[in-house]
């Protein structure tokens, strides 16, 4: 038997990352953040695929008005839904760093909110408080997990940062890091990184360019020996084959 995984698929923009998360086992749910699922959905004709799309408020300053607490709690409220009713086998978070920064200034807003009622000003959350945002990001995990349910995080790629040594300001190294909630590698069963490539191929005896999907296992809490092998153009069920020794 196949068990329900936990899956983190990170990457920098258009590399595949939503196309490989449809191939997970339907009926699939997708909570999209970018409008970009209902396109790679055309891919899948022939599969059960439901997409939920959230519009983003436009946000042109600090200074505007509160807006994260009413997107976190309908998109948790239906996310919850989603999950409970076991109508999906694979719900899909695209993406989770935009769910992550959502819930980032919804926990912020709280507090001001509260500063406020005691006659005090808030302007970023105190250490204690982010306690509050790991909570309610592990729930978005614990969730599925606990429901026998796939769950997909796709998350961005963004330059990592350091203080060099002697230095006083933080430089980006050249390495890239997940953009999203800290702790999605630890509480993922996989992560994946995606990237692309160009290779050339023959067709009609003549030679041409064609972008192909590269899809690594960065770490696994299954077969350990998977870890750091690559597919090209991959899919859920060749991944699964490989991490249970299918």
């Amino acid at each position: 038997m196949i068990p329900n995984v936990l899956v983190s698929i990170s990457g920098l923009p258009k590399t595949g990352k939503t196309h490989l998360a449809l191939t997970f086992p339907e009926p699939i749910k997708v909570f999209s953040f970018d409008g970009g699922a209902d396109y790679v959905r055309t891919k899948f004709p022939n599969k059960a695929i439901d997409i939920e799309n959230f519009q983003m408020p436009l946000i042109e300053s600090d200074s505007d008005a509160e807006w994260a607490p009413p997107v976190w709690e309908s998109f948790y409220k239906k996310y919850k839904e989603a999950v409970l009713s076991l109508a999906y086998n694979t719900v899909v978070i695209d993406t989770a760093t935009t769910v992550h920064t959502i819930l980032n200034q919804a926990v912020l807003e709280w507090a001001r909110e509260e500063a406020e009622g005691r006659g005090k000003e808030k302007k970023k959350l105190a250490i204690s408080e982010y306690h509050t945002r790991n909570l309610l990001m592990k729930a978005v995990f614990d969730l599925p997990k606990n429901s026998g349910v796939n769950l997909v995080t796709i998350q961005y790629l963004g330059d990592k940062w350091a203080v060099p040594p002697g230095g006083k300001m933080a430089e980006p190294t050249g390495e890239l890091k997940i953009q999203g909630w800290g702790q999605t590698e630890g509480f993922s069963d996989v992560n994946i990184e995606m990237s692309t490539k160009t290779k050339i191929i023959v067709e009609n005896k003549k030679p041409v360019e064609r972008t192909v999907m590269v899809t690594t296992i960065k770490s696994t809490r299954f077969d350990r020996d998977t870890i750091g092998l690559a597919f090209e153009d991959t899919t859920y069920d060749e991944i699964i084959a490989v991490l249970l020794g299918g």
